[in-house]
C-alpha cells in the first residue's frame, strides 16, 4: 500500500448558484450552515459558531450606546460583553472591533481564546512548526491541511509516520517518544512555535513552562461529547484550531460532516425502543484485565460521557454501566469504571450483556508498548495477532452467546470523537435499522479527510475484528 499524503490547500474552488457551496478537493463547504456552538475565541461578541463582520458592528453599535449613555440601545443589544473584548485588554474599545476584521482576514497575529480547559489564552498565529502530541493532534492537523507544518510527534503517530505522511514529509519529522514524561531538552533544540497537548492532565502547566518560546495548548479533543454540540470541547476546539491555523471553513466543514453522520444515528438509535436495545459492554483487552487474562475478576466499563461510551448511544444500544449500582465498582475513574465480573455475569436478567467491544491500544503517548495487545490499525496487513486474541478474548470459561469484537484504539484516540467507531457499531448490534449507514465509506471519507490517497479500508489495515 502506498499511501499518498496530500495537501489540503484548495486546488479547485467552484461556487455553486445560489447554493452557497464551495468544493474542496470534493469535499464540500456549505456556507450556510450553523454549527450550534458559542464559539469560545474572544471577538465572539454575537455568541455564534463564527468570527464575522456582525461581530465587529455589534462592538461598534455598543461601544455608541455607551458613549450616549442610552440604556435602552444597550440592552437591546444581545453582546456578549466577556467576549466582545477580542483583545482581552479588559475593556470594550474600537481595538476590539478591529481585532475582528483582523481575524476575519486573517491578518490577526494573535488571537485570545479559552483553552479546553477554560484558560484565557493568548495564541500566536505566526505558526511554521508544530509538535502533536498523540493521534488525536496529528490528524486533526492533517484535516486541517498543516502536514508540512508537522515537525515533531510522539512515538505513536510516529510509527504511523508511512500512513500519515509523504516520504518528504517524513524526512522532517522528529520522534518525541514519551510525551507522558517528556524530553525537554529535545523538545526545545526543535524550535516549536505550537506543540498540541493530547489532554489537559496536571502536566498540562508544567509542559507550559518547560517548552519554552512556544503556545502549548489543550484544545480539548480528549473530550468530545459529541452527543451534545453545544457543550463538546471537541467541537470547540477543531473551530478554535481552524483559527489558530487559518482554516476556518475547513474546520466548520469537518464538523459538519461529523455532525450530519451523527444526527443521522442518532435519529434512528432514537427510533429504537428502549426495550430493544441490545446491551453493550464498551471494555479494554489489556492486562490484568478478564479477557486477556482468564484469572483476573476485574472489567472496565465505559461511561456515556467518554467516546467510546457516546458510541453505544449513537449505535442504538443501551450502556451495561446504567444497568450496573454504584456499589458493584471496584474502582471509579472519570471515564471507565472497573467491576467485578461478577457484576457483569451473573443471574440477573437485567444485567445480561449482548455485545462485547473491546477497546485497544498498543501504542501509548507514554512511549510504551502494551504487551499481549495483538498488532492493529491503519499499516497493519497480518491480521493473526488480531485472531489469536479473538480467540483468547472469547474461549473464557463465562463467554457463552455474547458478541464480541476487538477494536483499534485509534477510534478512541483519532480525531472522530467516537462517531465513525458508533457507524461500525451500529452496523453490528442493530444491522438492519443502521443498513444505510456504511462504515466503511463513512471510514474511507475520514481517510480523504486525512487528505490521503490510495488507501481503502475495505482492503488496507486492520481496525475491527471480526471484520464488518
Amino acid at each position: 500500500m502506498n499511501s499518498k499524503v496530500v495537501a489540503l490547500a484548495v486546488v479547485v474552488i467552484l461556487i455553486a448558484a445560489g447554493a452557497g457551496i464551495v468544493v474542496y478537493n470534493g469535499l464540500k463547504h456549505d456556507t450556510d450552515k450553523t454549527i450550534d456552538v458559542n464559539l469560545e475565541i474572544f471577538g465572539n461578541a454575537d455568541k455564534d459558531d463564527r468570527i464575522s463582520e456582525n461581530d465587529a458592528v455589534m462592538i461598534e453599535k455598543y461601544i455608541a450606546a455607551v458613549e450616549a449613555g442610552d440604556s435602552e440601545a444597550i440592552s437591546e443589544i444581545d453582546i456578549s460583553t466577556t467576549f466582545a473584548d477580542a483583545n482581552l485588554d479588559g475593556s470594550i474599545n474600537t481595538e476590539d472591533a478591529a481585532q475582528v476584521r483582523a481575524i476575519v482576514a486573517g491578518t490577526a497575529d494573535n488571537i485570545w481564546m479559552l483553552d479546553g480547559v477554560g484558560n484565557e489564552r493568548k495564541i500566536s498565529t505566526d505558526i511554521s512548526r508544530i509538535g502533536c502530541e498523540y493521534f488525536s493532534n496529528t490528524e486533526l492537523c492533517l484535516i486541517l491541511g498543516q502536514a508540512d507544518k508537522i515537525v515533531a510527534v510522539d512515538n505513536a503517530p510516529y510509527l504511523y509516520s508511512d500512513f500519515y505522511f509523504t516520504e518528504s514529509q517524513q524526512s522532517n519529522i522528529t520522534n518525541m517518544f514519551n510525551c507522558n514524561k517528556p524530553d525537554y531538552d529535545l523538545i526545545n533544540t526543535l524550535n516549536l512555535d505550537t506543540y498540541l497537548l493530547f489532554s489537559g492532565s496536571a502536566s498540562y502547566e508544567a509542559k507550559q513552562e518547560k517548552i519554552i518560546d512556544c503556545d502549548v495548548i489543550y484544545l480539548g479533543l480528549y473530550n468530545p461529547d459529541l452527543t451534545n454540540t453545544e457543550k463538546s470541547s471537541f467541537v470547540q476546539g477543531v473551530l478554535k484550531a481552524g483559527y489558530i491555523f487559518g482554516a476556518v471553513d475547513r474546520a466548520e466543514d469537518y464538523i459538519n460532516w461529523l455532525i450530519d453522520y451523527r444526527d443521522e444515528m442518532l435519529d434512528i438509535a432514537d427510533s429504537i425502543d428502549d426495550s430493544y436495545k441490545p446491551v453493550v459492554c464498551m471494555s479494554n483487552y489489556t492486562s490484568g484485565q478478564y479477557f486477556m487474562d482468564d484469572d483476573s475478576n476485574l472489567i472496565s466499563v465505559y461511561r456515556t460521557n467518554d467516546p467510546l461510551g457516546q458510541a453505544v448511544t449513537l449505535a442504538g444500544g443501551t450502556n451495561v454501566i446504567e444497568l450496573l449500582s454504584d456499589s458493584s465498582f471496584v474502582t471509579s475513574g472519570s471515564y471507565a469504571v472497573k467491576v467485578q465480573i461478577d457484576s457483569i455475569f451473573n443471574d440477573d436478567e437485567s444485567v445480561e450483556v449482548d455485545y462485547f467491544f473491546l477497546h485497544m491500544v498498543k501504542y501509548t503517548y507514554g512511549a510504551t508498548v502494551n504487551s499481549g495487545v495483538p498488532d492493529h490499525g491503519y499499516l497493519t496487513t497480518d491480521d493473526s495477532e488480531m485472531a489469536a486474541a479473538y480467540a483468547i478474548a472469547t474461549d473464557h470459561s463465562l463467554i457463552t452467546d455474547e458478541k464480541i469484537s476487538l477494536i483499534a484504539g485509534d477510534f478512541r484516540n483519532g480525531c472522530t470523537g467516537g462517531v465513525l467507531l458508533a457507524a461500525y457499531m451500529g452496523s453490528v448490534i442493530n444491522a438492519e435499522a443502521y443498513s444505510d449507514i456504511d462504515p466503511i465509506a463513512m471510514h474511507n471519507e475520514y481517510v480523504k479527510w486525512l487528505g490521503i490517497e490510495d488507501y481503502d479500508v475495505s482492503e488496507d489495515g486492520l481496525l475491527i475484528y471480526p471484520s464488518v
